[in-house]
């Protein structure tokens, strides 16, 4: 079932009335990759008009890289899609000289991460806020709390 996305038609300063647009949503990865890109803001809409800036999925590391040591790169793949999410070091992790490869996460851990969907020349991604291990259960407790947030995204916003 996908959701029927539709842009909002409401002025911008209405968004913030959903209580959605201010906390990460919880969406699959498919979602996140056919929400519709708002033209004055780094805003997407979900469903029936949600507006949606911070998002939160669970899913499996398929590749991970590292480029300097200013980010890393995840791709994660939840069972409807696999997404680029870049996590930025921070100022007090940049030093000279650079320090080694710092990854976390590996092929095939299961995460759970919470940022800023984005997109950066063409291409879907979200930029980290906060990752962390995640566990078997966690994977299909999330599957479960976002079909149930489905039905209320297809729902209109409250204005």
């Amino acid at each position: 079932m996908n959701l029927d996305n539709r842009p909002c038609t409401g002025p911008p300063d209405d968004w913030g009335l959903d209580p959605l647009f201010w906390v990460p949503v919880k969406l699959f990865v498919g979602d996140l990759l056919r929400a519709l890109p708002s033209d004055s803001a780094s805003v997407y809409f979900v469903g029936n008009q949600r507006a949606v800036r911070s998002v939160e999925l669970v899913g499996i590391v398929v590749s991970a890289d590292t480029r300097s040591s200013k980010m890393d790169m995840y791709s994660v793949d939840d069972g409807t899609g696999v997404i680029l999410c870049v996590r930025f070091a921070l100022q007090d992790e940049q030093c000279s000289p650079p320090p080694p490869p710092r990854l976390e996460y590996g092929l095939g851990d299961t995460v759970r991460i919470e940022g800023r969907l984005v997109t950066f020349r063409g291409e879907r991604q979200v930029v980290v806020r906060k990752i962390q291990p995640a566990e078997p259960n966690d994977e299909m407790a999330g599957w479960l709390e976002r079909i149930s947030l489905r039905r209320l995204l297809g729902t209109a916003p409250l204005a």
